[in-house]
């Protein structure tokens, strides 16, 4: 099993729009950023990796925050507040629903080892920016196995520049003329 990674988080937000038929655009950051586009049509679904710790079982959690919002129409503000905080809400338990079936989806990768948290919450929320928005926003935590185990540096041709290095220090004094040598040779 291949251990989660924020690599892996982006091709899952993405696999999670291509199922979702109301999820319009993907943005990677937090809420600050849906005005950013200046596109005001359809629902947003942004995502920030909050942090990344260890979770006492041989493991690492992933905290994300997701927000899942649309533009408000200002004609009849509280109605439609209230419709798009309904709507968002439940496209944000689909999601729940997906990351829990996860290895069940046509497009999750199989080999990876991913758990949702049973700790997630869903908070419906409004705010205005140059247009009013509102949605759902979503703490979440995933969990995956660790190892500790180092990644494995690549190392051409690196050793035999270090091992000509080490032989000189043995033999002689080293120059840094010696380093240059080893490294143009």
């Amino acid at each position: 099993m291949k251990t989660l990674t924020i690599k892996n988080i982006f091709s899952i937000m993405q696999g999670i729009a291509s199922e979702h038929p109301q999820i319009n655009t993907i943005l990677k950051g937090n809420i600050w950023d849906v005005d950013l586009t200046k596109d005001v049509t359809g629902v947003y679904l942004i995502y920030d990796v909050v942090s990344i710790a260890p979770n006492g079982f041989n493991g690492i959690d992933y905290s994300l925050d997701l927000f899942i919002c649309d533009n408000v129409t200002e004609i009849n503000t509280a109605t439609n507040e209230v419709s798009v905080q309904n709507e968002c809400s439940l496209i944000a338990l689909d999601i729940m629903a997906i990351f829990e079936n996860y290895n069940k989806a046509e497009w999750a990768d199989k080999d990876l080892n991913l758990v949702l948290n049973k700790t997630w919450s869903i908070q419906p929320f409004a705010e205005r920016f140059d247009s009013l928005y509102a949605g759902a926003a979503i703490n979440m935590s995933l969990s995956t196995s660790y190892s500790y185990a180092r990644c494995q540096l690549p190392v051409e041709p690196w050793i035999p520049i270090l091992n000509a290095y080490k032989k000189r220090i043995e033999n002689e004094a080293c120059l840094i003329e010696n380093i240059q040598y080893l490294i143009s040779n």
